[in-house]
């Protein structure tokens, strides 16, 4: 089960919207709409040429915290990767690619003018936590709903070259 814990609320996206973006996009950087494949460390090159102010940086696995795979600064515009993660990336490994894919809405969603600090007790709407808003887009990026709603999970997780948790949830939330 993936956590959603965030200290933060974001302004509501739905499942549609995550979607949409995630298919503005993929046509954005001109992959071809029955492209499957991703390539998200060409993916974060190619970012830099839609945004001169964005960058990525690989560093030592030692130099974030435990636990932490990678990390979004959102004052500086910046994705920051574990060296392990980024180099899982490039061998394809699903959850090492969706990590990488799961920092960039929050470049584009979760800016300082659109979080809020959340304080209270009840949890906050799952639409509205930026952790969810950018699992689901990094799902909707990877295994876009259009080429994945007839396969079986093992043909996502072969094509999409994700992990068998992240196919069945998509593949369970078209």
């Amino acid at each position: 089960m993936i956590s959603y814990d965030s200290i933060y609320e974001a302004t509501p996206e739905s499942r549609e919207d995550l979607r949409d973006l995630a298919n503005r996009l993929r046509k954005a950087l001109k992959i071809p709409s029955d492209q499957i494949y991703i390539d998200v460390t060409k993916m974060l090159e190619e970012l830099y040429d839609l945004d001169d102010d964005f960058s990525f940086d690989v560093v030592s696995d030692n130099e974030l915290e435990y636990g932490v795979q990678a990390q979004t600064d959102i004052i500086h515009n910046q994705i920051i990767i574990k060296e392990s993660v980024y180099e899982g990336a490039i061998n394809n490994n699903g959850r090492d690619r969706m990590t990488i894919t799961h920092e960039v809405p929050h470049l584009i969603l979760h800016q300082p003018n659109t979080l809020t600090l959340y304080r209270r007790t009840d949890k906050i709407p799952l639409y509205k936590n930026p952790e969810w808003q950018a699992e689901c887009f990094a799902g909707e990026f990877l295994m876009p709903y259009n080429l994945i709603k007839n396969m079986s999970q093992a043909e996502v997780m072969d094509k999409c070259k994700v992990t068998a948790s992240a196919a069945h949830y998509q593949l369970t939330h078209i």
